[in-house]
């Protein structure tokens, strides 16, 4: 994880959450994110702790509950999605509540933008895809259809260095923090991702 990026785990014997861990938000238990529900950061501290980056990998370890990235004997499998231009790019800021743009370092136009809410429970991960334009919305969480929106996105296709978010309190609500995933699409995309299966030990 030299470069940074996305590591999703998810336990495969078990009904516990997809859990995300990313290197811009960092490692521990106050930093696990669950992509099937709309909890804020950390709502799995209990459960989840990913505690290091390495440069061949990552380290999970123990909790005082349920360890949901090690429980004992389980099969666990994982994604990691390195940053790199026309692949991947994971990007935090603080909403202003007001129409705004968003940096990235992607490097093309990005096909799919994950956005989540880390301070505030209740809000759903809100889910932009090029084949249905920023004019539409799908919770990312909840088996919905997109459905069409002016507040998420501002009605305006993200380019090769920015995005844009409106005034929802899912993307840009004043104070609270953001995590975006941006995801490449079309033919500058790069195969960086990797996925690995392991056991649980705890």
């Amino acid at each position: 994880f030299t470069e940074g990026g996305l590591v999703w785990i998810k336990d495969r014997d078990t009904t516990y959450s997809n859990i995300l861990y990313d290197t811009e938000r960092g490692t521990g238990t106050s930093k696990s994110l669950t992509s099937n529900d709309n909890y804020a950061e950390g709502n799995n501290a209990a459960f989840a702790n990913l505690s290091s980056f390495n440069n061949n990998g990552f380290s999970v370890g123990p909790t005082s509950n349920i360890n949901v990235l090690n429980s004992n004997t389980d099969e666990m499998s994982s994604w990691s999605f390195r940053k790199q231009k026309g692949f991947f790019d994971v990007v935090t800021y603080t909403g202003t509540g007001s129409n705004r743009t968003v940096d990235h370092q992607l490097g093309s136009v990005p096909g799919m933008i994950l956005i989540k809410n880390l301070s505030l429970s209740g809000e759903n991960w809100r889910c932009y895809h090029r084949s249905m334009g920023a004019t539409k919305n799908q919770n990312f969480n909840l088996p919905h259809a997109f459905y069409n929106t002016s507040t998420d996105y501002n009605n305006t296709e993200p380019t090769s260095t920015v995005f844009t978010v409106g005034t929802d309190d899912g993307v840009n609500k004043n104070g609270d923090n953001y995590v975006a995933y941006i995801f490449a699409g079309g033919a500058s995309t790069a195969a960086t991702a990797k996925s690995v299966d392991f056991q649980g030990s705890s």
